[in-house]
């Protein structure tokens, strides 16, 4: 008569390692989703706080946004120290004074070690984590605008870009910030663009991580496939690349005529 020895058969020992590895991976997968949930709400909390911040600076000027990129000789850095262009031009160290901090509404979610770099004042100013809708929302007067409103350009193209308050027809769905990323893996960028100015700006492919930044006109839809949006209203919300290729959400004009494919063109 046999007696059965103890221990595992090799069949039991292949399910219970199977069974292991199962839960290790759901483990891994719930543990990933959960910080990507919590990175998802970092920077929502961040674009309010920016969005705050920014329309805090158009009331102290009487409803006059923030220029898109603008040399600012009084900008300063967390010293108090004047700032040199391009670094004064850009979006960050103009708006800082209107914020809470740097830390944790320009820089956050891993890009807070740019501040203890010895271009921090740099790097800041190029790549915050947020971008500004700087070409239609303020306007963009640098020499490498893609539309810069001198006054020869709005007597040909009209008043094409917001520079008041008072000029939005409806502010909770014009894009002020968005998700920004400078290339493939590189999160963050000064500016985000719109899918058409005079003409097409964004490519007709479908966004993906290895694309190149300026296809997209450098906003990354790095959450769920879905960026991170403020609007002039002040409301952030969550919006997939089919809500962001319609023009209405980037130009007062284009809502206005409620034109979704919406291109800038000289008035007759």
């Amino acid at each position: 008569m046999r007696t059965r020895t103890n221990g595992f058969t090799m069949v039991e020992l292949l399910v219970t390692i199977a069974i292991i590895a199962t839960l290790g991976t759901l483990t891994f997968t719930g543990v990933r989703c959960a910080r990507e949930k919590a990175k998802t709400v970092t920077e929502i909390n961040a674009a309010r706080n920016l969005v705050a911040g920014y329309l805090g600076y158009a009331a102290d000027h009487n409803g006059q946004v923030l220029a898109g990129y603008q040399t600012d000789p009084t900008a300063t850095n967390l010293e108090g120290e004047l700032l040199e262009f391009p670094i004064n031009a850009r979006y960050p160290w103009r708006l800082a004074p209107s914020v809470p901090s740097v830390k944790g509404v320009l820089v956050f979610n891993g890009t807070e070690a740019v501040l203890d770099k010895k271009d921090r004042d740099y790097r800041v100013s190029a790549a915050p984590n947020l971008g500004l809708n700087a070409t239609l929302v303020g306007g963009h007067f640098g020499s490498g605008s893609p539309l810069a409103p001198t006054p020869r350009l709005v007597a040909s193209y009209g008043k094409f870009y917001l520079s008041h308050l008072s000029e939005s027809d409806d502010p909770g769905k014009l894009i002020v910030f968005a998700s920004a990323r400078s290339g493939p893996n590189q999160p963050g960028y000064f500016e985000v663009r719109p899918p058409n100015l005079t003409s097409r700006v964004w490519s007709s492919k479908e966004f993906t991580r290895e694309g190149e930044a300026p296809d997209h006109g450098f906003v990354d839809f790095r959450w769920g496939g879905k960026a991170v949006v403020a609007m002039l209203g002040g409301n952030v919300e969550l919006k997939s690349e089919e809500e962001l290729r319609d023009m209405r959400r980037w130009s007062h004009q284009a809502a206005r005529v409620n034109d979704r494919e919406f291109t800038i063109s000289k008035a007759p």
